[in-house]
């Protein structure tokens, strides 16, 4: 399923290159552009065709007399591959060309749509084969969503991405409403073998879309980041980077209690007593419904309110329609109850979405939304699990009370944390120029590269600048720096030495490519305090263990070398530099 994207999709690399978006510009006027047009209306049959299956799939299982813990197995089967491989996609998505990457993903899907079609057609269909399926095809949607989610600026141009998002939003939720009425409907006349070939053929045709989809890439001076890489760094991003952590957690909990709505609703539908599998269509209609209806006043509640508050209340509210689809039968209320709670859940996922592409800069940002989706999906994973074993052993209503609740109480634990607000063009690109590499013979890929970067500050600017270099060591540390330490010399009391460590040369290049303007200024604050006639001296020195060897295994020698004894560096180099960049020391 290709998932939406939020409205605060691509940061450009240059402020300069931004044109203003004029007021005249029309929501609709992406679909002007002919490829962002076709992708459009392919992909609004793909997902009317997933969520039509949806409701097969479960209707199927649930028919089966299967237990709630194999109907609750079926939202496990679509959320663990977005919880396992998710990062591995993403830096796959950040590395190369997204369209391909997007192929790929799209073609797996469709093999697991066949197999599923194929198997049925031939009343061979079982609920374990078809949870086998699902999961096939939640494999190619882990490959295809990152990507997908960062490809909407290749599509249109940069004063469109805007509208190009709030397009993309109603039409995932505009298949969410009507996908799930179709497929009830189709259910009851054709049997659930036809909605499964309408899948495939839906999807058919977003993959001749993309594939018919021609543009420029963008050229990157370096080579892409090892899978391993890649991982790290955006772990490494995500343990110096506060906001990212946040979202991280609060939406893993949001999962964990808002999956039961559901993991539990096709049980719900089928123990009412009018329950079949028009019912069940129509329950999932009314949550898509009321996602339709809260897209276009999201972004109003969100300025009024702000990120963190908007989703605490929607996490509340949604608690609260649990709370009554548990109590109540009368279908009178349970249908108001699912149109408020479908507005409550795109409240709360889209200000998630948001608020890590708005906070996150692009170089990590389809591993960030990756990270993001890891934990969202480990919690529908694990909470739809859990809601259905609570079901088996007591019943569907009771665990519906019981998540309502857990949901209601996590909402006002999280109630006082605040995301900050964070101008987006304050995390444009702005690369510093590279450092020229040694002139002796060296593994870029190997061994480590220090960076020291001698500072001379006043005595009366010390309290300020141990309070300005806090932001620099997690700077340094979320870009890539693997160790960073600050020292003051005991003879010389006004000289202040940065150091960090970097994992190899091409790591120290692309440190120095992440840059963004809000970079730029916290380094800019720490060089402002530094005095003296001279601009901080940065150096820099690569580690032994990138000397080259030859056939015999004996080292080449280098053509100039500094090495005073064996535990020094290979190479030092002093670079004095200009003030404006003299302190990035990457």
């Amino acid at each position: 399923m290709l998932q939406p994207v939020s409205r605060q999709s691509d940061l450009t690399l240059e402020k300069t290159a931004i044109p203003p978006r004029p007021d005249n510009v029309s929501t609709w006027a992406p679909l002007s552009i002919p490829a962002f047009r076709i992708i459009w209306i392919a992909n609004l049959f793909a997902n009317l065709g997933v969520w039509a299956q949806s409701v097969a799939a479960a209707w199927v299982v649930t028919s089966a007399q299967s237990s709630p813990v194999m109907v609750a197995m079926i939202q496990v089967a679509a959320a663990a591959p977005l919880v396992l491989m998710s990062i591995v996609t993403g830096v796959i998505a950040d590395n190369y060309d997204r369209r391909k990457v997007m192929l790929f993903g799209l073609a797996i899907e469709v093999l697991g749509g066949v197999f599923i079609t194929v198997i049925a057609f031939m009343e061979l269909l079982t609920p374990t084969l078809l949870i086998a399926s699902i999961l096939c095809v939640s494999v190619g949607g882990a490959i295809t969503t990152p990507a997908w989610q960062a490809a909407v600026n290749e599509q249109v141009p940069r004063n469109l991405v805007s509208s190009a998002v709030l397009l993309n939003s109603v039409n995932y939720n505009a298949a969410r409403a009507i996908g799930p009425a179709i497929g009830g409907m189709l259910l009851a006349a054709l049997g659930p073998a036809w909605i499964f070939l309408l899948n495939v053929v839906c999807f058919c045709s977003l993959i001749w879309a993309l594939w018919r989809w021609r543009r420029a890439v963008p050229k990157k001076h370096l080579p892409p980041e090892r899978l391993w890489e890649g991982v790290k760094a955006a772990i490494h991003f995500t343990q110096y980077s506060s906001v990212t952590r946040l979202i991280m957690l609060r939406s893993f909990i949001f999962g964990i209690s808002a999956s039961a709505i559901w993991a539990l609703l096709p049980l719900l539908a089928h123990e009412h007593p009018g329950g079949n599998a028009s019912l069940y269509g129509y329950m999932l209609g009314g949550l898509g419904i009321g996602a339709i209806a809260a897209s276009t006043l999201v972004n109003r509640a969100r300025r009024r309110l702000g990120s963190s508050r908007l989703i605490s209340l929607a996490a509340m509210t949604l608690g609260g329609v649990m709370l009554v689809l548990g109590a109540v039968d009368a279908l009178w209320a349970v249908f108001p109850a699912l149109i408020i709670g479908g507005s409550c859940w795109i409240a709360a996922v889209a200000s998630y979405n948001s608020s890590v592409q708005v906070l996150v800069p692009d170089w990590v940002k389809a591993r960030a939304l990756a990270l993001y989706q890891t934990a969202l999906y480990a919690g529908l994973t694990m909470g739809s699990f859990l809601w259905g074993h609570m079901a088996e052993s007591l019943d569907t209503q009771m665990a519906l009370l019981m998540a309502g609740g857990l949901l209601l109480a996590s909402a006002l634990v999280f109630l006082p944390s605040r995301l900050p607000a964070l101008d987006s063009d304050s995390l444009m690109g702005a690369p510093e120029t590279p450092t020229e590499a040694p002139d002796f013979e060296f593994d870029p890929a190997r061994g480590s590269v220090m960076v020291t970067i001698e500072y001379r500050i006043d005595a009366d600017q010390v309290r300020d600048f141990a309070r300005a270099v806090r932001a620099l060591r997690r700077l340094r540390l979320r870009n890539g720096a693997k160790r960073w330490s600050l020292y003051r010399d005991v003879e010389a009391r006004d000289l202040w030495q940065e150091v960090f460590l970097v994992p190899n040369w091409l790591q120290h290049l692309r440190m120095q490519d992440r840059q963004t303007l809000a970079d730029r200024a916290i380094i800019e604050r720490v060089t402002a305090m530094h005095v003296g006639t001279e601009p901080p001296r940065i150096r820099h020195g690569v580690s032994y263990r990138t000397a080259r060897y030859d056939s015999e295994g004996a080292a080449l020698r280098p053509v100039q070398t500094t090495v005073e004894d064996d535990h020094a560096p290979w190479a030092l180099e002093d670079h004095p530099t200009a003030p404006d960049s003299a302190a990035s020391g990457r």
